[in-house]
């Protein structure tokens, strides 16, 4: 399929120049468009960008150089549309001034009609360059961008990996300290996992684990990180959040996680399988708590006694140990 004629905007206020320089345009190729003063080119250039404009510098309604700063202003989509100034010979003050501007080339009238297509397909040819570079700037950023998310994801689940997490709690930790507000950091860990895997099967245990994920990032605000923080294992960030508001979300957790049925096999050949969570807690500000590292840690501590609790539980670490007997609410 051939590629569209490159559209060619030009600006005159005299109707023989413009004629011409149209006519010669035209019949090499190009779709032209035509404006005989600066409002007529500014409606025409902002209705269809131009691929390239010929503009005269001496308009009867507006200063032609302050129309090329306009033309010429930056825009968001950061598109090359190069301009080629009409002057006369000897008017070598305003063509220095359009150059300075932002002009990328200037035609000296009278018009040669060789030396008009040689300027527009040179023109051209720099626009092509341009924005292939564009695209390519964007091609790479967008890479760019998709290898950082890989960076920081855990490809199993899709939630945010141990990396993230680690930048993660250091940065609200310290803006808590900072702002005086709490933090509450909530270890999961999946009980028994391991016999799922066991009994039946790595894909079985990966599928779990994915749904895991998603229920426990359905439970909670979208403020709050939740990350996989290895093997079955999952670290939840709630900042601006108080010991009591912690509980709740991970009672909340630990309900749809203890009710959840994951179906294993095939349709016709399957089993539901229930897989129950322990959750341990820790927040800041409290005794002791000195900076993420200790956070985690007492966290960690939560979920060990949690698990060494029976499992199934919730466990909030305290100086004093204290466990939130979930199944009584």
């Amino acid at each position: 399929m051939a590629a569209p004629p490159s559209r060619v905007l030009v600006v005159d206020d005299s109707p023989a120049l413009l004629d011409q320089l149209a006519q010669v345009l035209a019949r090499d190729g190009y779709d032209v468009r035509r404006a005989r003063d600066g409002k007529e080119a500014l409606r025409a250039f902002r209705g269809d960008l131009p691929d390239l404009v010929f503009l005269d510098l001496v308009l009867p309604d507006m200063d032609g150089l302050e129309l090329l700063r306009i033309l010429k202003a930056p825009r968001g989509d950061e598109q090359f549309i190069p301009v080629i100034i009409l002057s006369a010979k000897s008017d070598i003050d305003s063509k220095v001034r359009g150059l300075r501007i932002g002009a990328d080339d200037f035609l000296a009238k009278p018009f040669a009609e060789a030396e008009i297509l040689a300027r527009a397909q040179a023109m051209l040819r720099i626009k092509s360059l341009q924005d292939e570079l564009r695209r390519a700037r964007r091609e790479l950023e967008e890479k760019q961008k998709q290898l950082e998310e890989q960076s920081i994801t855990d490809s199993l689940t899709g939630l945010r990996n141990r990396r993230f997490f680690d930048e993660r709690l250091a940065e609200e930790f310290r803006r808590a300290q900072r702002y005086a507000d709490p933090v509450s950091l909530m270890m999961i860990d999946l009980d028994h996992f391991k016999a799922v895997n066991d009994q039946h099967g790595h894909l079985a245990g990966d599928s779990v684990l994915r749904e895991a994920a998603a229920l426990i990032r359905a439970s909670i605000r979208e403020p709050d990180i939740c990350a996989r923080f290895g093997g079955e294992e999952f670290a939840v960030i709630l900042p601006k959040t108080h010991m009591s508001g912690a509980l709740t979300v991970a009672e909340r957790v630990w309900r749809e996680l203890g009710q959840k049925k994951y179906r294993i096999g095939a349709e016709g050949k399957h089993l539901d399988v229930q897989v129950t969570a322990s959750i341990g807690i820790a927040f800041y500000p409290a005794r002791d708590v000195t900076g993420p590292d200790v956070l985690l840690k007492l966290a960690d501590e939560a979920l060990y006694r949690a698990k060494d609790a029976g499992r199934n539980t919730i466990c909030l670490y305290q100086a004093q140990a204290y466990r939130f007997d979930a199944g009584q609410r």
